[in-house]
């Protein structure tokens, strides 16, 4: 499971890369994190558990991301580590999983502050030609200026 940030003045693109959807939706839920503060500056403390439905694997990921981002700003939760399960569910997808993670402490330094939320442009979710993992894309707006 790896991803990459990219940063640039319309926001933060990640890329995520995984050999399974459980494990790509993981790297999903670190890499946003990561897009906030040093990964390495947020401890497992405590856990929290999280469930999303969608009818589609892009409207799940960008759903799972916007619920990190509300946690954030509502508690300033960050995950630090996620056991996530991905099954098909009614015609639809669904996500139930633990994260592992902590309140956000203002010492812990901020790389990206002000991210205001996911955007579906350019979205995507993608098992690799012969099945042997997943790839996604998706896109963090940046917020308004403070």
């Amino acid at each position: 499971m790896a991803f990459r940030l990219v940063d640039d003045d319309a926001g933060i693109e990640i890329e995520l890369s995984a050999a399974t959807l459980h494990g790509l939706m993981e790297a999903a839920c670190e890499a946003f994190t990561a897009s906030l503060t040093r990964l390495d500056t947020v401890e497992p403390r405590q856990a929290e558990e999280l469930e999303v439905d969608a009818p589609d694997l892009e409207t799940l990921l960008a759903d799972c991301l916007s619920e990190l981002l509300y946690r954030f700003d509502a508690r300033r939760w960050l995950t630090r580590f996620a056991e996530i399960e991905v099954h098909e569910k009614d015609g639809g997808w669904s996500l139930e999983g633990t994260l592992r993670g902590e309140r956000h402490e203002p010492h812990v330094p901020s790389t990206h502050p002000d991210v205001g939320g996911i955007t579906l442009e350019g979205l995507r979710v993608v098992r690799d030609d012969g099945g042997d993992g997943w790839t996604a894309r998706v896109r963090l707006a940046r917020g308004p200026e403070p």
